[in-house]
């Protein structure tokens, strides 16, 4: 079988991937492809393709007629092309336990650093600015406050445990919880964590109406995909501070390598906001687990009873 990994994949130990040619010809590149011709001439041949943070294109199934097998190296999958992958028998599975501890103490250090406004006072040290003060920078705890948390899964379960652990009140939102309800919770809460795959239902969920619904002291946290959150609405609430704040790891459009787009770097400059380029998941120890997540999908598609399989 011919494995094609069209991207240098750093996250991963290369051990990981030494133990791959077990299993068939690999194709490794150790770089990161952007051009629609590029891509397309690396994974054309391709049985199985592995991949993480390229962007293949819309058509990328027209030209891959000896593709089985998609391993994303992701927990998410609403980027892929599910419905049309499995109509021309190609089989999707992806990564969903490697990254859930790193995003839920990611998330859980976003809480802690927007709302004792830790970026913020950095800032103002790195200006030579003390404080004129004993309360320039008033923080809030969150023991005793109530964590709305929005997705049970891997990651939102995770997120929940451990701020019970700091003495939070958590209240869980699932896919079983409806619009209605979701609703009634959100004035309610003091903190919003969002931890839910991208999808028709979940895409702009928080949207300008919903937002409106927050309390003037709660804070936003977003370290699911950009594209749940409805990126204008929230700068303006947050601008005008008719909430108290966000973190955030996740913004919409934006690649995976590069410049921030102008929108992010306007809404990471907010006093009340602290904004990560995407890393929640990125943890030596995560980087562990992915490899050995990715090996064992290979292993289970070989012995013709795939794991992890999302189409």
């Amino acid at each position: 079988m011919k494995i094609v990994i069209p991207e240098k994949i750093d996250v991963i130990p290369e051990k990981y991937f030494n133990e791959l040619n077990k299993f068939g010809k690999v194709v490794y590149h150790t770089d990161f492809p952007n051009d629609h011709e590029i891509i397309i001439n690396r994974i054309k041949d391709a049985e199985l393709l592995i991949v993480k943070w390229v962007y293949l294109p819309t058509d990328f199934l027209d030209y891959c007629p000896k593709l089985r097998y998609i391993v994303s190296l992701t927990s998410g999958f609403g980027h892929f092309p599910l419905i049309d992958a499995r109509k021309k028998g190609v089989t999707i599975v992806n990564s969903p336990t490697h990254n859930s501890l790193a995003v839920a103490e990611h998330t859980i250090a976003l809480m802690f650093a927007v709302s004792r406004k830790i970026t913020f006072a950095r800032d103002n040290i790195l200006k030579g600015n003390w404080k004129i003060s004993p309360y320039d920078f008033l923080g809030t705890e969150l023991s005793g406050k109530t964590l709305l948390q929005v997705g049970n899964g891997n990651i939102g379960s995770k997120v929940a445990k451990i701020a019970r652990g700091i003495g939070m009140k958590v209240v869980v939102s699932n896919s079983k919880t409806t619009d209605d309800q979701l609703d009634k919770l959100i004035p309610t809460s003091d903190l919003i964590s969002i931890n839910v795959p991208l999808t028709n239902r979940t895409k702009n969920m928080m949207n300008e109406r919903r937002i409106g619904l927050m309390k003037s002291s709660a804070y936003l946290i977003n370290t699911a995909r950009g594209d749940i959150v409805d990126q204008n609405a929230l700068y303006k609430a947050l601008k005008n501070r008719n909430i108290a704040g966000a973190g955030l790891d996740v913004f919409p459009g934006t690649l995976p390598t590069g410049k921030a787009n102008r929108e992010v770097v306007i809404l990471a400059r907010l006093s009340n906001v602290v904004a990560t380029p995407h890393m929640a998941f990125n943890t030596i120890e995560a980087g562990e687990r992915l490899g050995r997540e990715m090996v064992d999908n290979v292993k289970s598609i070989l012995t013709g009873k795939p794991i992890n399989v999302v189409n």
